[in-house]
């Protein structure tokens, strides 16, 4: 029995030795061999796509582009900043827009404080490019006095008008192939053909409607508003403008007391024609009543009898 545990002892030791000598050639450099990937098969492919991947030639996996944003969004925006030359900062800006691929929608310049202009315009720009002219139109000022936006999601509408339109023109595809059969009756009335034709003009119109809209949402979308109020900075103003003429100054002085003096003379030409006539019409019988009844209390006074002499003798 000790021989035979022996001789299995022995095969056993034998059998691990030769394992280990094959697999000495991989332990000694130290890396385990990879096992081979399996190619990407079109169940695979599947998986990735739907993923977010793509599977390139070769069996290689390449990540996906994203998709486009699908939101509909309106970009609105208001600034107001403080600058040298309200009328170049406004050409400046006007610049910016024709740069970026958009236009001036409004522009305006108008008397602000003595002879200081004040100005304002509105762009419209395209809607990847709104934050980027909006700084730099921040850098056109040596101030920011007020700014804001706002973005409006119209993506819902945009969506619903788009399905209207699909449905729109299905209607009026069935309504012009009914207007073809009506036609091609040979008992046909001009009233059918005439109701048919109706509802295909009014079926037209809706579909304008919603063509029509859905083109300004796209003009909104596309491009971005930004109205920019230019509030000149009175500190850069000169203190004497240039153009100033003391000579006009004195004349536009005298043209002013010329106005007064005559102004005063024709008041008075006005009191002597026109006030001076009516003041006598009004005081005329007033003093001819005074005087009547003055005259009237002197003859009562004269008619009276004088008092009698005292005769008496002392």
């Amino acid at each position: 029995m000790r021989q035979l545990l022996t001789m299995l002892l022995l095969v056993v030791t034998l059998v691990v030795m030769a394992a280990c000598a094959a697999q000495s050639p991989q332990s000694e450099m130290g890396v385990a061999m990879p096992a081979e990937a399996p190619a990407a098969g079109p169940e695979m492919a599947r998986d990735m796509a739907e993923s977010g991947g793509a599977v390139e030639s070769g069996g290689m996996v390449a990540p996906q582009q994203a998709a486009p944003d699908p939101r509909k969004i309106i970009y609105t925006g208001n600034i107001g900043i403080m600058v040298e030359d309200p009328a170049v900062a406004m050409q400046q800006i006007q610049d910016l827009a024709t740069g970026a691929g958009g236009y001036t929608s409004q522009a305006q310049l108008y008397q602000y404080s003595g002879d200081l202009m004040r100005g304002m315009v509105v762009i419209r720009v395209p809607a990847e490019n709104y934050d980027s002219i909006l700084e730099r139109i921040r850098n056109l000022g040596s101030r920011v006095l007020n700014e804001n936006s706002s973005a409006s999601d119209v993506t819902a509408e945009y969506t619903d008008l788009e399905a209207q339109l699909r449905n729109l023109e299905a209607a009026e595809r069935e309504l012009q192939a009914l207007l073809t059969e009506v036609r091609q009756r040979p008992n046909a009335k001009p009233s059918d053909i005439l109701e048919v034709f109706n509802a295909l003009s009014q079926k037209r119109g809706e579909i304008e409607q919603v063509k029509g809209r859905l083109q300004y949402l796209q003009n909104q979308v596309g491009f971005s508003t930004i109205s920019v109020d230019l509030v000149p900075d009175q500190v850069t103003a000169p203190v004497i403008e240039e153009g100033w003429q003391p000579l006009v100054t004195v004349k536009n002085a005298f043209r002013s007391l010329v106005g007064i003096l005559q102004g005063l003379v024709e008041l008075l030409i006005n009191l002597v024609i026109v006030v001076l006539p009516v003041l006598l019409l009004v005081a005329l019988p007033i003093v001819l009543l005074i005087v009547f009844v003055r005259w009237l209390m002197r003859r009562r006074k004269g008619s009276q009898p004088a008092p009698a002499a005292d005769t008496r003798q002392e």
